[in-house]
């Protein structure tokens, strides 16, 4: 009820009330207060009505009349754009208006503005300047005069209706690879390709064409999708459950075939669009497929899907021709440097003697960036009980004087990482002209290395994996010793968690290459048992342990506590798998003065990669980490409780960080 509406109650009230007393007294003193009693009754009718009319007259001039002010053609003007000017007092009152909504049966002079536009709190208390607001449904960008109680309205119901409409009709374009498809089929039957084409390549289409997008298949395992941005927006809340759907089909027919999806838009620009859309699908593969990238221009990519690890390639040909292109590369070198990671493990290492092997048989000199850079424990203690052996068969250098041999002819082997701040010499790649890159692990976004070729295989276990079949496929002879193919072997042990995860046919193939050059398994397993210190460590941290969601281990240890080694926050996790129930492992600790190192495992049911890129880390489908310096390990438990919750709930993956 506005005021007008008050106003009126009130005087019906008031004579209501009089003619009530009248009657009274006409009761009690008869007729001859008749007269009396009319005349009474007439003139508080004829006065009530003369304070309502007055009063409603005088809001009626309260609302601007534009007119006035500013002439007819001003006034046509602001109706024209559907402009209108408002005022309230300090009460939030509205004292008068333009035309606006006047015209358009609103009453809004005299009413608290909140009560007539929704939601315009925001506006008032400052919270933003413009905002758009709904009044009897239609929309209205609402702008507050800075220092003033004046608000500038437009109605811009049509204008956003044509916008969406314009939104919804913009391209997106897409590709679809089915990966293994080529692999599969080369080995299959008539039959069984064509149950493949029909369970598999057909849902594809059938797939898209339900969103209403042009589906056309370019090549036996690929297809291009052109779907306007409105239908696709239904697609990205569907999440892409094809990909689950493929997978079950594939199951049923006993292949080993996935998707992987690729989609760009935000541009009119069609070979953007392309361009965008082919370096995507690249990304999707480099992660072990079966997921998604989309990515809208000048936005950061999110995937979906993911929900398996990176499945094993049946075809070498990719390890054949790489091995070829890497020993053109290092011909034309005229020096070699090997890197690897950070906090060095036994695959970083062996992969590093293995690449400087193949570099000593093409007749180049080799120099393994090791001197002065950190190792993990247990491989550098192997590293320095043997040192004679490994100073005589290789040259070990610091990056300082690998920065002062470097020229632009030389070649930099980054293994086992593929981004810059993961590197253990920052400067000598930064500075190198050639750089390839062997590494296992998922891709970020971006790998920020200019690598002139990068071999990059997550359905592989290790770094050392790759290295070996590369060795296998040189024309020369390439000759590793006892040491070598032990070391090689214990760090393919390690990546594999002694072969509990992320083995495939290949994995021991490499095993049994190596241990026909010589690899000594007992000397192995000798030196990656634990010591008593690191045996009581593992103890203290798992005393922290809490499970979540029946499945999920948690272990954060105090930094009252003290600081651990890197490796230890591993080892931990990976200890924590052989406890019953537990499907994926986390392990927190400091381990160093300003750094919080995370480390997640996995047994293939949960994605720990998604969980940690959440954080800004990365890693594998069975095993991610990070390392963060400036927080403290309860602030990162509790983003990975954060991550953990948006994992369950289907969210998709955020890489905007560095880890």
């Amino acid at each position: 009820m506005n005021r007008t509406d008050k106003l009126k109650f009130y005087a019906l009230a008031v004579l209501l009330v009089q003619i009530a007393v009248l009657i009274v007294l006409r009761f009690f003193f008869g007729k001859a207060f008749s007269v009396v009693t009319v005349i009474f009754t007439l003139i508080d009718a004829a006065v009530i009505g003369v304070i309502v009319f007055a009063y409603e007259k005088a809001l009626k001039s309260r609302v601007m009349d534009t007119t006035r002010v500013l002439g007819n053609d001003a006034k046509d003007g602001m109706v024209y754009a559907q402009l209108g000017i408002v005022s309230y007092d300090d009460d939030y009152i509205v004292t008068w208006a333009s035309e606006l909504l006047d015209e358009r049966g609103i009453k809004i002079i005299g009413e608290k503005i909140t009560r007539v536009i929704p939601g315009i709190e925001v506006l008032l208390n400052g919270e933003t300047d413009k905002d758009v607001f709904v009044i009897r449904e239609r929309e209205y960008e609402i702008t507050k005069a800075t220092g003033s109680r004046t608000l500038f309205m437009k109605d811009v119901t049509e204008y956003n209706s044509l916008n969406a409409t314009y939104n919804n009709e913009k391209t997106v374009l897409g590709l679809i690879y089915l990966d293994n498809y080529d692999e599969t089929v080369q080995y299959e039957d008539e039959r069984k390709i064509a149950l493949i084409n029909t369970n598999i390549r057909q849902k594809i289409v059938e797939w898209g064409t339900g969103y209403g997008a042009v589906v056309r298949r370019v090549r036996s395992d690929r297809f291009t999708v052109v779907i306007n941005e409105g239908d696709f927006r239904r697609m990205l809340y569907d999440k892409f459950s094809i990909l689950e759907q493929i997978k079950e089909e594939a199951d049923k027919l006993d292949v080993a075939i996935s998707a992987s999806m690729a989609y760009a838009y935000g541009t009119s620009n069609l070979n953007t669009l392309d361009t965008v859309t082919n370096e995507l699908l690249e990304l999707v593969l480099s992660r072990g497929g079966d997921q998604v990238a989309v990515r809208e221009i000048g936005q950061e990519v999110r995937f979906y899907g993911a929900s398996s690890d990176a499945s094993e390639k049946t075809s070498k040909v990719k390890a054949r021709v790489i091995s070829q292109t890497l020993r053109g590369i290092i011909k034309e070198a005229d020096n070699v440097f090997v890197v690897p990671h950070k906090e060095a493990d036994f695959d970083a290492v062996g992969a590093c003697l293995g690449v400087s092997r193949i570099a000593q048989a093409l007749g180049k000199r080799a120099n393994i960036v090791l001197e002065g850079i950190a190792i993990e424990n247990s491989a550098r203690a192997v590293l320095e009980d043997n040192y004679d052996e490994l100073e005589s068969r290789h040259n070990i250098i610091s990056e300082r004087d690998a920065v002062e041999l470097l020229t632009r002819k030389s070649v930099v082997v980054v293994v086992d990482h593929h981004s810059s701040d993961l590197t253990s010499a920052p400067d000598l790649v930064s500075r190198a002209n050639k750089i390839v890159i062997i590494d296992h692990h998922r891709r970020k976004t971006e790998t920020n290395i200019s690598a002139m070729l990068i071999y990059n295989e997550p359905s592989s276990s290790s770094a050392v994996e790759l290295v070996s079949e590369l060795i296998q496929y040189q024309p020369e002879e390439v000759d590793l010793d006892e040491f070598e193919s032990t070391y090689m072997y214990t760090g393919l042990v390690v990546d594999t968690d002694g072969f509990k995860s992320r083995c495939s046919g290949r994995s021991f193939e490499v095993c049994a290459f190596l241990r026909k050059k010589g690899a000594d398994i007992a000397l192995s397993n000798e030196w990656l048992k634990d010591s008593i210190e690191e045996f009581e460590t593992k103890t203290k941290i798992l005393k922290y342990s809490r499970i979540i969601n029946n499945n999920m281990l948690i272990a954060a240890l105090p930094e009252s506590e003290g600081s651990v080694t890197r490796t230890m926050v591993a080892q931990v996790a990976n200890s924590a798998l052989s406890i019953k129930g537990v499907d994926a492992a986390f392990v927190i600790a400091r381990i160093d003065g300003d750094i919080i190192a995370l480390s997640g495992r996995s047994n293939g049911t949960v994605n720990v990669q998604l969980i940690r890129e959440k954080l800004g880390g990365g890693g594998h489908f069975t095993a991610a980490g990070l390392q963060r310096t400036d927080t403290t390990v309860e602030a990162v438990h509790s983003e990975l409780l954060q991550a953990i919750n948006g994992f369950l709930e289907g969210d998709v993956t955020d890489e905007n960080h560095t880890s």
